[in-house]
């Protein structure tokens, strides 16, 4: 029997991207020992994961520095497994500490507020918008690296921010992004993260869980 063939969706994306699909299969086979990349490709593209990573690949163009931090791609999710909040990924990162200084350094990017995140012990990032989606990169802290994993996900609406001078985000909340993140996000933190919260006192809401949902804010 022939080996499958790649989707067309794969062929079309750029080096840069292909050369990260395949740091990404080496890390898949270690769960999949024997699966094909063509079998691994196809998979992505069935489930709409392609199309996910090649489009937070193509924000993260904006900041040219930012795609090489990401050695390697782990469990993405689509639009429909975030609960239409966000699509992303989990990754690999050899060098998170030059990440941090990448991000905070940027224009580009503003962190957030450290007490107010549910992405667990990570440092997150929101790309700088005016409207629509946008980019946010959360980097586990260093206390945590051994068991966790850095994300990075394009939230639908994005929260509209400027960057103060320590670099950290000026919340913007009188626009429609604002109105409409918090219409997808609220009945999730109602229905999911509270009573977790209650029953569950370390749970980490930025790490993707079993059922395959990933971080939802």
């Amino acid at each position: 029997m022939a080996d499958p063939v790649l989707p067309a969706s794969y062929e079309s994306l750029p080096a840069a991207l292909k050369q990260t699909m395949v740091q990404s299969h080496q890390e898949y086979v270690k769960g999949w020992p024997g699966r094909l990349f063509a079998d691994y490709i196809n998979d992505l593209n069935a489930g709409g994961h392609l199309a996910v990573i090649s489009a937070i690949y193509s924000r993260c163009g904006k900041e040219a520095k930012l795609w090489p931090f990401i050695q390697t791609i782990i469990g993405p999710w689509t639009y429909d497994q975030g609960h239409q909040i966000s699509q992303g990924f989990n990754f690999l990162c050899d060098k998170p500490d030059d990440l941090l200084k990448l991000l905070r350094g940027s224009s580009l990017f503003c962190e957030d507020d450290p007490t107010t995140t549910v992405h667990g012990p990570r440092d997150c990032f929101r790309e700088l918008i005016t409207a629509g989606p946008g980019l946010h990169v959360c980097v586990v802290q260093t206390s945590s690296r051994q068991t966790h994993r850095h994300d990075i996900h394009i939230d639908k609406f994005q929260t509209v921010c400027t960057r103060k001078s320590d670099g950290f985000c000026d919340y913007k909340y009188l626009n429609g992004n604002f109105v409409n993140h918090m219409k997808d996000v609220i009945p999730w933190v109602a229905t999911e993260v509270v009573p977790k919260k209650i029953g569950e006192s370390v749970r980490d809401f930025g790490e993707r869980e079993s059922k395959g949902h990933g971080p939802k804010w």
